[in-house]
């Protein structure tokens, strides 16, 4: 499922609670990179980064091309996140967010709330708690991520054909206006 996801272009960061060693053992067994950072990451900054992420309750978005800070930059590009707090999980989808990234994110506990609902797309898994299922934009009913993938899959099918239809529409529209005028022209109609 990860590697679908990756190779559908979704760039997927596991964040987790569980100390490095397993979140490296589990992102490699994935198909995942093992740029994985700890929650070391969110206490190494200084004063005013610290003030800027306690006073993120508003949405922000960085101008296109304007400079990322150090810790966003990491954020990006990060393959993954453990020994994190819920703090952190809402952090770096904020930042991923300012960074001008469409976020979604799963999860199936109370701590994973604030994430799933700042995330653009929450998604609460097969057997969450009652919070992460409030919390959420979506609540999968069958276990395992193969279901976000399958949702994925089917909605690009679905705005392809929209647009090829919008596409079509147009052509058409201009082809009939173009004949007309040609007709119109070439007989004096006036």
């Amino acid at each position: 499922t990860i590697e679908t996801a990756l190779k559908l272009g979704v760039r997927v960061k596991m964040i987790t609670g569980d100390q490095l060693a397993i979140a490296k053992e589990t992102a490699r067994r994935l198909g995942m990179g093992q740029n994985i950072f700890t929650a070391k990451l969110f206490h190494d900054r200084t004063a005013e980064e610290k003030k800027e992420a306690i006073s993120g309750g508003k949405r922000r978005v960085l101008a296109k091309g304007a400079p990322l800070s150090k810790i966003t930059q990491e954020i990006v590009t990060a393959d993954g996140f453990s020994q994190v707090y819920p703090e952190h999980k809402f952090e770096i989808v904020q930042r991923l967010q300012e960074a001008r990234h469409t976020v979604g994110m799963t999860g199936d506990g109370v701590n994973d709330a604030p994430a799933l609902k700042r995330a653009d797309i929450g998604i609460a898994v097969a057997g969450a708690t009652d919070a992460a299922r409030a919390a959420a934009d979506i609540v999968l009913l069958s276990p395992g991520l193969h279901v976000i993938i399958d949702a994925l899959v089917g909605s690009r099918k679905t705005f392809q054909r929209m647009k090829n239809y919008a596409m079509y529409s147009v052509a058409t529209t201009v082809r009939i206006v173009l004949t007309f005028s040609i007709i119109t022209f070439a007989w004096n109609f006036s």
